[in-house]
């Protein structure tokens, strides 16, 4: 703001002194004295002194605007880089993040199939022991059938003959 009200203050003086030099260097009518040609010369020398010094400090504002655009420029370069480093950072957070939550849901997959197999594996070890089991009862069941049947068997031959009667006493 002050940069640019500097240029302005600037640029009214170097054209308010261009205006004063044009209105000066036309020739007067009347033929001057050599101390008022002196005076006119040096005050045409002052108004020349002041139009250089103000155009000094107009180059030097124009200088200073255009130091002030490039210090934006590259404050707004390093904001720009400043933004895009953060974002790649957030974006490389943000993959490792997810690599990271694929990894444990693999993770909990794996162990969620290990702990099916490892139940399947018990069923069956289960169903295995109880057929075992089941086999042996029908084992035991068959040799006890075949164990009544073998004493079906001998029981008429060892059996005691049918009772007779009394055999009638003698005398």
């Amino acid at each position: 703001m002050k940069l640019k009200l500097l240029a302005a203050v600037c640029a009214f003086a170097i054209g308010s002194a261009a205006s004063a030099q044009i209105t000066e260097t036309v020739t007067p009518l009347v033929p001057l004295s050599p101390s008022d040609q002196q005076i006119l010369n040096v005050q045409q020398a002052e108004r020349q002194i002041q139009a250089n010094e103000q155009a000094v400090a107009l180059e030097k504002v124009r200088a200073a605007e255009k130091a002030a655009r490039q210090r934006a420029a590259a404050q707004a370069r390093q904001a720009k880089a400043k933004a895009e480093a953060k974002a790649a950072q957030q974006a490389k957070q943000q993959a490792a993040e997810a690599e990271a939550a694929a990894q444990k849901q693999k993770l909990q997959n794996y162990q969620d199939q290990m702990m099916q197999m490892d139940l399947e594996s018990k069923r069956l070890d289960l169903e295995a022991k109880r057929s075992k089991v089941q086999t042996e009862i029908d084992l035991n069941k068959v040799r006890q059938q075949q164990a009544i049947d073998s004493l079906k068997n001998q029981a008429p031959a060892v059996a005691p003959a049918p009772a007779q009667a009394p055999a009638p006493a003698l005398p």
